[in-house]
C-alpha cells in the first residue's frame, strides 16, 4: 500500500495497468465491468463473471440498461436461456480474466507487487 505522499511510486503506471485490465476484459471476455481504478497504489478491477442478457453481452462496460423498453424482453427473466449461455461462457471470461493481469504483470514488471495486490479474484491469479 501507498499513501500520495509517496514520491517514488509511479501512479501512472498503476493508473494504466487498471485501466488497461478493465478495458482488456471488456473487449475481448465481454466482461461486466463496473470500474476500474488506481486506489491506495494497488490496481483496482471491479467485475462480475456470467450473462445475465444481450444487452450486457453488447455493451458490457454499461451499468444501466439504455435500449428502448420493448427490448427489455432480451436481458430479464430468461434464466432458462441465459443461464446455459452464462455457464458456456464464464470459462472464457475466466481465462481473459487471467491473460488481462498477465499481460499487465508482463507489460509493467515493476508493478508487479501493486497490480496483485487486490484483485476481486484472487484465487485466479494464483501463480502470476
Amino acid at each position: 500500500m501507498h499513501n500520495w505522499s509517496d514520491e517514488d511510486v509511479d501512479w501512472v503506471g498503476i493508473d494504466g495497468a487498471a485501466e488497461y485490465i478493465g478495458r482488456f476484459c471488456a473487449r475481448w471476455g465481454r466482461i461486466p465491468v463496473r470500474d476500474y481504478k488506481e486506489k491506495w497504489g494497488t490496481v483496482r478491477v471491479y467485475c462480475d463473471f456470467g450473462v445475465s442478457g444481450l444487452y450486457w453481452l453488447v455493451r458490457p462496460r454499461y451499468i444501466y440498461y439504455r435500449w428502448p423498453w420493448w427490448l427489455k424482453w432480451t436481458s430479464f427473466g430468461g434464466g432458462w436461456f441465459w443461464g446455459p449461455v452464462s455457464r458456456l461462457v464464464t470459462p472464457w471470461q475466466l481465462w481473459v480474466y487471467r491473460r488481462a493481469y498477465k499481460n499487465a504483470v508482463r507489460r509493467w514488471p515493476h508493478l508487479r507487487q501493486e497490480i496483485l495486490a487486490c484483485p476481486d479474484f484472487p484465487e485466479l491469479l494464483e501463480g502470476l
